[in-house]
């Protein structure tokens, strides 16, 4: 699933001399509503201790996890708006301490969805002899709005992920149905920049350098359209559907696009916002060549050194079944 992404990850030190170099206690978690809770608990390491970025976990860290002020085991399974806090404790490293609200999930509201045929084989039925024998490609368009709640800061992170008769939830091959099935649906590329949204992050200075390009950073805030509903349009080319079958068999007709609005914490948007420049910005270039000032990670844990987020997702299924099912009945 796209909408994951990269675990939070920010412990590394650069060098500057003026700095205390001691190392400290770094958090890092990624809170979901409604699964247990998982805290890494690493130190911070100088850019030449070889040794230390082997191994810079911390196993004799106590951790504790509160949830609106009361301490909670290992099991426990967040709800939206709970306050959780994190707080660890070593001999060694010292103390760290952060906080995080769970968000509430954003409803998505209403999606249109247009999928427009660009290409079509059918095969000689007759010599191969297959009552269901098809390859389509087309496009698929789709408007989703985001209805955004009122009176807070919202910041987003969508994703979208495929599925068919082939391939199950854990992403294993049917091997029985690919024997007379061949791969029933399989998404082509998302069109980045059919949404503009999703670069309101960039500079006018990162556009005229070049640095706005495709780069598949999906997440975005609510500040043009505060307490108002918005309409993301996204755009999938060369989607593809292929099968071959005797007999006919409609379940291999049963595929789609999952589509996920995740509401995430303001330390998760910040953070990648971060990743962003640091990894992609003009900024980060020029830091990178000492043209620019070295850029400290984002960080909300009381060291200075990992990031503590949070997430809650709405999830939307477009079914391809009946838009392929009357497509193949009408072009035989």
């Amino acid at each position: 699933m796209l909408f994951a992404a990269t675990l939070l990850t920010g412990c590394y030190e650069d060098f500057t001399p003026e700095i205390d170099t001691k190392p400290v206690l770094c958090l890092n978690s990624l809170i979901t509503a409604g699964k247990p809770i998982k805290v890494k608990v690493t130190h911070t390491w100088m850019y030449n201790d070889k040794e230390a970025q082997h191994d810079h976990s911390v196993h004799d860290a106590k951790v504790t996890i509160l949830a609106n002020g009361n301490i909670v085991g290992s099991d426990y399974r967040p709800s939206e708006g709970d306050k959780i806090r994190i707080m660890a404790e070593s001999p060694v490293y010292g103390s760290a301490t952060a906080d995080v609200v769970i968000p509430f999930a954003t409803p998505i509201g209403k999606v249109k969805v247009t999928p427009v045929v660009t290409d079509i084989w059918k095969g000689d039925e007759g010599f191969y002899n297959y009552e269901m024998l098809a390859d389509i490609t087309f496009n698929l368009n789709v408007e989703m709005d985001v209805d955004d709640p009122a009176g807070i800061e919202n910041y987003y992170n969508f994703g979208y992920n495929w599925f068919n008769t082939i391939i199950d939830d854990d992403g294993n091959i049917d091997d029985e149905l690919y024997a007379f099935a061949y791969n029933p649906f399989s998404i082509g590329k998302f069109e980045y920049d059919a949404e503009p949204i999703f670069k309101e992050h960039i500079g006018i200075f990162e556009t005229i350098m070049g640095n706005d390009e495709d780069t598949g950073f999906l997440f975005f805030s609510d500040r043009q359209f505060p307490g108002k509903s918005y309409t993301l349009h996204l755009k999938y080319i060369n989607n593809v559907f292929r099968v071959k079958s005797q007999p006919y068999d409609e379940s291999l007709l049963e595929c789609g696009v999952n589509l996920y609005l995740t509401t995430v914490s303001p330390s998760y948007y910040f953070w990648a916002v971060y990743k962003w420049n640091a990894d992609q910005g003009i900024l980060g270039d020029l830091s990178d060549i000492g043209l620019a000032e070295s850029k400290w990670g984002y960080s909300n844990v009381s060291t200075g050194a990992g990031v503590v987020a949070a997430q809650a997702s709405t999830q939307y299924t477009i079914d391809l079944k009946d838009f392929l099912k009357n497509y193949i009945k009408n072009n035989k």
